[in-house]
């Protein structure tokens, strides 16, 4: 009578409660027939409390089910990469939140109505994907890894990169063993383990990693204007687009800021001029023939500046994308 009570003060469901825990009795019974546990149930909840290790078992049993978390100024997006953006279904807890302190999102299944909503959702840091998420592969430059064919990437020091690759190998190499010598002892392992759970313990959820911690913060708000010709191509392929305005779009929203936003100025030549603004911010492009290629032009200015005009090319996607990958948090 006494969990009945609890229940309703609690506002669950005593019948739901009763069927997890059955499940819950059923998975133990089918571990043990297969020697990955053992009658002492003390050994099963050693790392219970462990938050990180949780969510890590999660993205293991949910990935590819995984979207990106893009926070605006006040609220947060979804996107996945067969759906573009998404809702959260509004039962979900995570629904109620203002902001997940987490660039990634599992989730156990979606639903389309009038739009594509998750449901059983779990936020999870850059170290747990990496570690318990799908295929890894190096990028175009050192210190770049990504999944998924490159819908989710990954920007660290060089030798950070390897160190994940090389955990991840000894990792997939002990769960693969496990699960072909189910009653093999994993104490050999501890070292791993520890490192494990080290790693995915220190990443503070800051977001996309940071190359080398550079930190793009202007001291007050800007106006730059170039007066030489832009070196990069306005119609080049990119992360974002095949043009420099989803290109600097895409970096940005990547890295925590907001969407840049441009003003654009007819001249009395009947030429236009744009600025475009981003994280406090001004650039100002050259004059252009149209207020579309205007805007485009003050986007190209503003890749230019941020690469210092010394690259060009993919090197300077890459490099922007190591640059601007830092926190929300911290740029506040």
């Amino acid at each position: 009578m006494g969990g009945y009570e609890y229940c309703w003060k609690n506002f669950l469901s005593a019948q739901s409660m009763k069927a997890i825990d059955a499940l819950r009795r059923e998975f133990r019974c089918l571990l043990k027939d297969i020697g990955l546990v053992d009658s002492n149930t003390a050994n099963c909840n050693l790392w219970s409390s462990d938050v990180n290790l949780i969510r890590a078992v999660i993205c293991y049993g949910l990935y590819p089910g995984i979207c990106s978390v893009v926070h605006n100024e006040k609220s947060f997006s979804l996107k996945t990469m067969e759906d573009g953006q998404v809702l959260l279904y509004m039962n979900s807890i995570n629904a109620r939140e203002t902001r997940i302190p987490y660039p990634w999102l599992l989730f156990n299944e979606k639903v389309k109505v009038n739009s594509v909503f998750l449901r059983d959702s779990t936020a999870v840091s850059d170290a747990v994907v990496l570690l318990f998420g799908g295929n890894l592969s190096k990028g175009d430059a050192d210190g770049h890894l990504k999944m998924l064919g490159g819908y989710l990437e990954f920007f660290m020091e060089p030798a950070v990169a390897d160190l994940y690759q090389c955990v991840r190998r000894e990792l997939d190499d002990l769960i693969q063993r496990k699960l072909l010598f189910p009653k093999m002892s994993i104490n050999v392992y501890d070292e791993l383990i520890s490192a494990v759970r080290l790693l995915i313990s220190i990443d503070t959820c800051e977001g996309r990693f940071v190359f080398g911690r550079r930190v793009f913060k202007p001291s007050k708000s800007t106006v730059m204007a170039t007066s030489h010709p832009a070196s990069i191509s306005r119609t080049e392929s990119g992360p974002g687009g095949d043009n420099s305005k989803s290109q600097l779009q895409t970096l940005l929203t990547r890295a925590g800021y907001a969407a840049p936003s441009y003003k654009t100025k007819q001249l009395k030549n009947n030429q236009f001029r744009a600025t475009v603004e981003f994280n406090g911010m001004q650039i100002m492009g050259q004059p252009c023939s149209n207020k579309k290629s205007a805007e485009k032009d003050a986007a190209a200015e503003a890749l230019q500046w941020l690469m210092g005009g010394k690259q060009s090319g993919s090197e300077y996607i890459s490099h922007m994308s190591k640059l601007l990958k830092k926190s929300k948090k911290d740029h506040n």
